[in-house]
């Protein structure tokens, strides 16, 4: 993050960018601002979303209490109503759309059956090649998937490793490895972290093709808590144990491969961040292993690897390595089953980025010289990495042949068709029939869009949306699941309707970037501030309801425009010193504005954003980051506040416009972090919160609380809004889309 200057005085003003145009028919707005060139060394693993998520899922800790979760969403305040007696959650979508996805396996002789680990959705299953989609998993206790495999021996026989493994802390430890003997249909957790020692980030499932007993796995971890490194089983998962021939100390593993003709021959990917880092290989199923290093790179300099092998020659061995400022150290290829290597990769991938992230290669099932290798695009050889092209563009025009979506995790080369690939990404999966050439999007009904915010338009129902991780800002007009669309690009961030019009939206995507919409016509009306405060990851955006052209945003210092951002004006100092993390203006009076901050800092105005108060959060709060804030819709004075905190209370209540604070929360709600705060204009006694538990609710403003997840996919629900008209509440989740619950 950027350091952070102060900025003197709350009257800086400027016009927005001045930047009009039309988005052509059937095309999404601007997308995301790109340099040019070669991107410059990146020095951590870690994308700059993951301080955000930091704040909002761990703090104090490094790693989220995966434990704590599992409590949380058992914990029932008070019974709630039998089943058949109370309205169920529904998915709206979008089903069009997809999310980020780690993992993929398909049926070997049927290779149209395909099961796919979404980051936060669970698995999935389509049986027409991607065509379609339904969820196997919604109440396992962590839906966070880093790795599939399928027994090589019997296809029904899937394992599924979760916990996410690419390296950014954005994304969320698992519970284990869960094992089906059925396609799928039904999971056990086969081999439970706490109980076993494994890593709660599982990146690779291997099986032995000898003996379906001898399972490997290989894990990361964010947390020194955590166990990673390769384990083994020998006996069908009954015993595990740690490989220590890298290490005694905590270390990675990337990427396994068994030898698919040779027993006892195993590749593996290694981190130790120094001179064991690379390739191994052992000859006698593990009891020895010898690292590969003729023709490879120093160790020290060698990231995250993906391996490869031949099928149709399994001498030959491909290794995509990432070098440690997260660019492409090379692509090596062997054709003596790894005694020695040769770099192929020539110039080709100088431009290629966030390898820690996205790092995956597949070779050919019949021809060993055509090698795919995936980190944001996609690159294809067919001479064993003679010459290479770039084969996918992830900003090219949606449904172009060269389109797939950006951030490949996983890549599948089915040997029953030879000449098709499928690619997991941050889009969901995209297929290609032609060896790699040409692309479609296969996400239909693949609803595991990850968002970070929703709103629904007061006056229409049936236009709703928010950002999401990686696939911009989604909306739809029609409230129909399968056709929300992307009107912005990038990491999509906060996005409001106009209370009096629904086709007028302001959206934004990360750090100070906000357009506004007009019926298909959009303008950047960013605020002119300065660099350290454009380096928010999102900004918070919210409407005046009393006043409809007037919104505030913040960054270390709140802005507001009078005239639907054609011009801005900082209207505070700055805060604390981090960035703003919710707003607020109160329905029943506008003159009262609330913000609230990542350093867990209250401060209001009075004056409708003229002048500005102290830190007004007191001792009650917990001093965590600041989710959201929400006023009764009769009362400017009362007002309810969540925090992203663990180990303390959740949900705060005013009624004195700040001057005195009540722990409402009071041990009764999860202890995970909140996320969100609703209070209904024609029920203003209750409050709903959303967290990374479920959607809980007070009828009495706080007094006694019931559980309302119901059926609701065992996910982090990120925000919640109430449509007055239709009377129902709507969920965003992290990485299961969004929900409706209709209330009457």
């Amino acid at each position: 993050m950027a350091a952070k200057k102060r900025i003197a005085g709350p009257a800086k003003k400027g016009k927005a960018r001045q930047r009009t145009s039309v988005a052509p028919a059937g095309m999404p707005g601007p997308e995301k601002r790109t340099g040019k060139g070669v991107p410059p060394p990146r020095y951590t693993t870690h994308k700059r979303r993951a301080v955000w998520f930091r704040e909002r899922a761990t703090w104090p800790f490094r790693e989220a209490d995966i434990e704590s979760l599992q409590l949380g969403r058992a914990k029932i305040v008070v019974p709630e109503a039998p089943a058949e007696a109370e309205a169920q959650w529904e998915c709206v979508g979008p089903t069009n759309v997809g999310g980020r996805c780690t993992a993929i396996v398909c049926h070997p002789s049927k290779p149209d059956i395909v099961w796919i680990g979404s980051a936060g959705g669970g698995v999935w299953k389509s049986e027409d090649g991607g065509q379609t989609w339904r969820p196997l998993w919604h109440k396992q206790e962590s839906l966070n998937v880093g790795a599939l495999a399928i027994d090589p021996k019997d296809p029904n026989i899937l394992y599924c490793g979760t916990g996410e493994a690419n390296l950014s802390a954005d994304s969320y430890p698992g519970v284990g490895v869960y094992r089906s003997s059925d396609g799928g249909e039904t999971w056990e957790l086969w081999a439970p972290a706490d109980q076993m020692g494994l890593p709660r980030r599982i990146g690779v499932i291997a099986i032995d093709p000898f003996d379906s007993n001898h399972v490997r796995l290989g894990g990361v971890r964010h947390s020194e808590r955590h166990p990673c490194g390769m384990f083994f089983t020998r006996d069908g998962g009954l015993t595990w144990q740690r490989e220590s021939f890298v290490s005694a100390q905590p270390h990675f593993c990337h990427s396994i491969a068994f030898h698919p003709k040779r027993r006892g021959v195993i590749f593996a990917a290694m981190g130790e961040r120094g001179f064991r880092n690379g390739i191994w290989r052992t000859e006698d199923s593990g009891t020895t292993w010898t690292q590969l290093t003729k023709g490879l790179p120093d160790p020290p300099s060698m990231g995250r690897a993906s391996l490869a092998i031949a099928r149709s020659r399994p001498s030959t061995v491909y290794a995509q390595v990432a070098n440690q400022q997260d660019g492409v150290l090379g692509v090596f290829v062997s054709q003596d089953r790894g005694n020695s290597w040769q770099n192929v990769a020539g110039r080709h991938f100088s431009t290629e980025v966030q390898m820690t992230y996205g790092n995956t290669i597949a070779v050919h099932p019949r021809d060993h010289r055509h090698v795919i290798c995936g980190g944001v695009d996609l690159h294809l050889s067919t001479d064993g990495g003679a010459s290479w092209r770039r084969v996918t563009q992830w900003n090219a025009r949606l449904g172009a042949s060269r389109y797939a979506h950006a951030d490949h995790h996983a890549l599948l080369m089915p040997a029953a068709v030879p000449g098709r690939v499928y690619s997991a990404n941050d889009g969901g999966m995209d297929l290609s029939n032609d060896g790699g050439l040409t692309w479609t999007n296969r996400s239909q009904g693949l609803a595991a869009t990850m968002y970070y915010d929703l709103d629904v338009a007061a006056t229409d129902a049936r236009c709703f949306g928010g950002g999401t991780q990686d696939n911009g800002t989604q909306v739809t007009r029609s409230g129909s699941p399968d056709d929300h669309s992307q009107i912005l690009g990038g990491d999509g961030g906060w996005m409001v309707y106009d209370p009096t019009n629904a086709r007028r939206v302001f959206a934004s995507y990360y750090n100070f970037n906000i357009y506004r919409f007009d019926d298909g016509r959009y303008r950047d009306v960013s605020p002119p501030a300065a660099e350290d405060e454009q380096a928010i990851w999102m900004c918070f955006i919210t409407v005046d309801p009393n006043r409809p052209a007037t919104f505030f945003t913040g960054s270390l210092a709140v802005w507001r425009t009078l005239n639907s951002g054609e011009d801005w004006t900082r209207v505070s100092p700055v805060l604390d010193g981090s960035f703003i993390s919710a707003i607020e203006v109160a329905p029943a009076n506008s003159q009262f504005v609330y913000v609230g901050t990542e350093n867990g800092g209250i401060f209001r105005s009075t004056d409708g954003g003229r002048t500005w108060s102290m830190n007004i959060a007191g001792a009650v709060l917990p001093g965590r980051a600041i989710t959201r804030i929400e006023t009764h819709p009769a009362d400017a004075k009362t007002l309810y506040v969540t925090a992203a905190a663990t180990g303390t209370s959740h949900v705060f209540r005013s009624t004195d416009a700040g001057v005195t604070w009540e722990d409402v929360d009071r041990g009764k709600l999860p202890d995970v972090p909140h996320h969100a705060a609703v209070v209904p204009p024609d029920d203003p006694r209750t409050v709903y919160v959303a967290n990374d538990a479920g959607v809980f609710a007070s009828g009495d403003g706080g007094g006694m609380w019931r559980n309302l997840t119901r059926n609701l996919p065992n996910v982090m629900v990120v925000d919640l809004v109430h449509q007055e008209q239709e009377g129902a509440l709507y969920a965003a989740t992290y990485g299961r889309s969004i929900w409706r619950l209709r209330l009457r």
